[in-house]
């Protein structure tokens, strides 16, 4: 059984299909793993919600880890709502099953994240913006940056962010609660065009 789990994960885009599979290792990774989150279970969109959240959009994508066909390791990433903001992303909810960890499956779910944000395309806006060398007037550019939180204590996974690129910018103080105790969470930013984004970006 061990040989199996040393099998590099195979990565790909979620779908309605797989809304049953996602919303367990979802619910899985918030009981298991409260203070690694913001959110509680009981917040989290039922099975038709999450069904609808996985249909194909340009403005956000879910992201599998698959282990002979079971899913393993779960990210997203979704474009800023507003139309000024469609340039940034956010990348959250990174989580790997305990006994997969350690084999490079976090840092493949989040490599696809980076690939997909690369290629994202313009957003149509309706407004003549400032007229911009490379930019074409009424198209809000690609996705040039991704921002994420991520809670102080996470060590293994600020190490994770920063090897792919991510640096922290700021700290947001008490974020939330758990039990009683608050939690801070690191910003964290990374830059498309960077050299070691690129790298990372298949």
């Amino acid at each position: 059984m061990k040989f199996l789990q040393n099998i590099s994960p195979a990565t790909r885009v979620l779908t309605p299909a797989d809304a049953e599979a996602y919303l367990s290792v979802r619910l899985r990774a918030l009981h298991e793993q409260p203070p690694a989150f913001g959110s509680l279970p009981e917040g989290e969109p039922n099975l038709s919600e999450t069904a609808v959240r996985l249909q194909e959009s340009e403005d956000r994508c879910f992201f599998g880890a698959f282990q002979n066909e079971q899913l393993i390791g779960i990210v997203r990433i979704s474009r800023y709502s507003a139309l000024n903001e469609k340039h940034r992303a956010y990348l959250g909810g990174l989580y790997v099953l305990p006994s997969f960890r350690g084999q490079g499956c976090g840092r493949a779910l989040v490599r696809e994240a980076l690939s997909w944000a690369a290629i994202a395309p313009g957003v149509t806006s309706g407004i003549t913006p400032d007229i911009t060398p490379g930019i074409t007037p009424g198209i809000t550019p690609g996705i040039r940056r991704i921002n994420l939180t991520v809670v102080t204590q996470q060590e293994a996974a600020i190490r994770l962010y920063q090897s792919l690129g991510f640096h922290i910018y700021g700290t947001e103080q008490e974020t939330f609660s758990r039990d009683g105790q608050f939690y801070d969470e690191y910003l964290m930013t990374l830059k498309l065009s960077s050299d070691i984004a690129l790298r990372n970006v298949s």
